[in-house]
């Protein structure tokens, strides 16, 4: 029993630093935004006025925060359509000792060492409509006709940014799964190949199954990631045109530091929050399976 004890004292010991750090700076905050949602503030002023779900009421009258939220939703469903497979694809090509294999992951993972403020300036400067390469490689195939002012126009400006965070993020996930399927034993695929399984049946039988709890991992990142888009969205667009880029959290930089809503802002804040645990959850949940012990 006094064993028992002391070790629970230990085990206790041993986290209260990191629990007192994550109540400090992700707890305390979190507590914090949702009691500043409850008021009408200017952000510096010490007037605060109370005015209880007034602001949670105005969101859910706030035209621009639906279009926001869809813009969040295209992203992250867009991003889990084109990363998933390709990273999943360009992983397990990469793990059958390709020629030159760590070459090609450097290559992926090239974009994730950049700023991602550099990244959205060049690709910028890349959808120009006057100077854009873009718009000069399309010239010089003679496909003149498609050529278009790409961030500036509200058809084409979300999936142009869309596509650049695809570029940008891509590497990462193939890294991801590339772990993933290399700690897979060679012998499943040799057992595979002797019961005259093809690329693609060990693909999917083998593959999917034994990297699924990494592969549902990749799918949280990528709804994190896409619900809370700002750095990119802002250099490339600042929301625009006319509001067709712009995302959750850039409405709320808008609302908050531009027009000194500050109590708006944080009832957006929290409404993110809510929105990203419930469709991790979700996710998490539809996603869960028997765990592959080998």
């Amino acid at each position: 029993m006094k064993r028992s004890t002391n070790t629970k004292l230990t085990v206790v010991g041993f986290l209260a630093p990191a629990g007192l750090l994550y109540g400090i700076f992700f707890v305390l905050p979190m507590a914090q935004a949702f009691y500043y949602s409850l008021f009408r503030w200017r952000g510096l002023s010490q007037n605060k006025e109370f005015i209880g779900l007034q602001n949670f009421r105005d969101l859910a009258n706030d035209g621009i925060f639906w279009m926001a939220m869809k813009h969040n939703l295209t992203f992250m469903v867009a991003s889990m359509l084109v990363i998933i497979p390709l990273a999943l694809f360009f992983a397990y090509v990469l793990s059958r000792k390709v020629p030159g294999a760590s070459g090609y992951r450097a290559v992926f993972l090239f974009p994730n060492v950049i700023s991602i403020v550099a990244v959205a300036v060049l690709w910028s400067f890349a959808y120009n409509m006057r100077f854009g390469l873009i718009n000069a490689f399309l010239k010089l195939v003679g496909l003149e006709r498609y050529t278009a002012g790409w961030l500036g126009d509200p058809h084409t400006a979300l999936p142009a940014v869309i596509a650049t965070s695809i570029w940008y993020c891509l590497g990462f996930y193939i890294v991801l799964f590339l772990a993933g399927i290399q700690s897979i034993p060679t012998s499943f695929y040799e057992a595979a190949s002797l019961d005259g399984a093809t690329q693609w049946q060990s693909f999917r039988h083998v593959t999917i199954p034994l990297v699924w709890e990494i592969l549902r991992l990749g799918v949280v990142y990528i709804i994190i990631q896409t619900m809370n888009v700002f750095g990119l969205v802002w250099v490339m667009t600042e929301g625009g045109p006319s509001n067709h880029t712009e995302t959750m959290l850039t409405y709320l930089y808008r609302k908050a530091f531009a027009e000194s809503q500050y109590g708006y802002g944080t009832a957006l804040g929290v409404v993110v929050f809510l929105l990203v645990l419930t469709i991790t959850m979700l996710i998490t949940r539809i996603m869960k399976r028997e765990v592959v012990e080998y």
